[in-house]
């Protein structure tokens, strides 16, 4: 019994890291306000948003060596981008982005 208790929890390791999705490789590095570097990507059409002429990009603030601050980035629906107001919300752990999905605060269908 002792034995299969160890060699499980000696295997556990090794579970957990095949269960990881593999770091995407295409994203574009850029240097943000304060000198912070970004990492994003645009996200393909018809994930969250259906209107192929609004674009959305995703990313990661790097804020420090551990702190990453994640971000989902949508254009304008109804006016020129260029122009148009910016709206930022801000999320915790509790109030994670998925509220937003599920909510329609952020998705359009």
């Amino acid at each position: 019994m002792r034995l299969a208790l160890t060699t499980l929890l000696a295997l556990a390791p090794c579970w957990s890291l095949a269960q990881f999705v593999p770091a995407p490789t295409d994203l574009i590095n850029a240097t943000g306000y304060a000198g912070i570097p970004v990492r994003y990507k645009e996200v393909p059409t018809g994930i969250c948003e259906l209107d192929p002429h609004v674009k959305s990009y995703s990313g990661y603030a790097d804020v420090d060596v551990d702190q990453h601050i994640f971000f989902w980035f949508f254009e304008s629906r109804g006016s020129d981008p260029q122009t148009a107001p910016l709206t930022v919300r801000i999320h915790s752990l509790l109030t994670s982005l998925s509220s937003s999905v599920a909510e329609g605060q952020c998705c359009q269908a």
